[in-house]
Formats: structure tokens, sequence, C-alpha cells
């Protein structure tokens, strides 16, 4: 039977849903397979069809969430630079990636917050940071001086957005992606404090 069996594609999300449900309720060493198969309303046997161990799962998982993050990620940062910043070529690709973010927003915040050995908001920055280093070696013959600057950069900018997404889903109920949107592209292309002074501006209470 073919993994793209509807049936199976049920069953494979119900025990990704067990394993999210788990990891928002303990600390995963308490994650039991039979907790995890009443949760996910399936017996051991179909478990273990799947998945050797729960270690197994949880790492199969992890992968699978971060691979698709890292490709909406490749996608939003072609043009990772200060001078493409504002086309519209980018701001699209950038708009999509936080579609792609705000749909999985309740998985990443479980993830983030979760008791297990990996510190996933930490990958997530590095993903970042990676895919605009890689962004920008593509131009031609970088110098080591550049590189050592662009690494920075990457680094300045990956902690930058992922402290904006943590943000924005403490605030998701009052912050658009709209707003979203244009204070990462703001932060790129005039810098984090000359943002933050016009955001503080433009919400002085009037007088």
């Amino acid at each position: 039977m073919e993994k793209t069996d509807l049936r199976i594609v049920k069953t494979l999300h119900q025990i990704d849903r067990a394993l999210l449900d788990g990891l928002k309720a303990c600390p995963f060493q308490k994650i039991t397979v039979d907790m995890l198969c009443k949760s996910a309303m399936i017996n051991r046997s179909t478990f273990y069809k799947y998945y050797l161990d729960k270690y197994d799962l949880l790492d199969k998982y992890l992968s699978r969430i971060l691979d698709e993050f890292q490709e909406n990620m490749n996608a939003a940062f072609i043009n990772a630079d200060p001078s493409h910043i504002h086309d519209l070529y980018y701001i699209k690709n950038f708009e999509a990636a936080l579609k792609y973010i705000a749909k999985y927003r309740e998985t990443y915040q479980i993830l983030w917050n979760a008791s297990i050995d990996r510190k996933i908001y930490n990958e997530m920055t590095q993903i970042v940071h990676d895919n605009i280093l890689s962004a920008f070696e593509r131009q031609p013959q970088p110098s080591s001086q550049k590189k050592k600057y662009a690494d920075l950069y990457a680094f300045l900018f990956a902690s930058n957005m992922m402290s904006l997404l943590q943000w924005w889903f403490e605030y998701y109920d009052t912050v658009t992606m709209k707003e979203v949107k244009e204070i990462m592209t703001d932060n790129m292309h005039h810098g984090l404090f000359k943002t933050f002074k016009t955001l503080m501006e433009k919400n002085q209470p009037d007088c």
C-alpha cells in the first residue's frame, strides 16, 4: 500500500498531532508510545509499522518540519540584500514565506518551548542565516573580507527575523501579516533603530 493512501496519510497525521499534543503537555522523556497511540487512536502495531520508537518519530518529524521551513526560506531569500529588499519579486517571495509560517504557528510555538534535547528555535535561526549567506555567495567572486561581514549580516538578520516571528506569534490577534512584512523589509532597508523609531512615532497616542 502506497504512503499516499489517504488512510495512511490520516494515520501519520494523527501520530504527528499526538506527538505535538504530548510535547505541549509534558517533557518528551515522559511521553510513551502507549500515550501516543491512545492520543492518535491507533494500536501499537500501527505505530511500529511506521516508527521504530518515539525517538525515531521525533527525529523524523523534526527533520520534515525543518526541511519544509528551509525550503520556504530558500524561496524567500533569493534576493537577500538591501539593494533588492523592496523589489516586488522579493516582497512576493517573502510574503509567501510568511503565509507558510503563519500556517504552522502553533507547531513552531510548541517545538520552540518543548522539553527536548534539541533547540528548534536556534536551528531555524541557523537555517535563515545559512540561506542568506548562500544567497550572498552566489554573487560573483565575493572576497574573503566581504564573506566575513556577510556572515555577520546573516547572523544579525536571522536573529532579528526569528525575534520578529516570536513577537508576531505573541501578538498574533492584533498584528497583521502586512505589518510584519513591512517591519522586516524596513529593517533590512533602513536598519533596526530607524524602523523602531518610525513605529513608535506612528503609534503615539493622539493628544
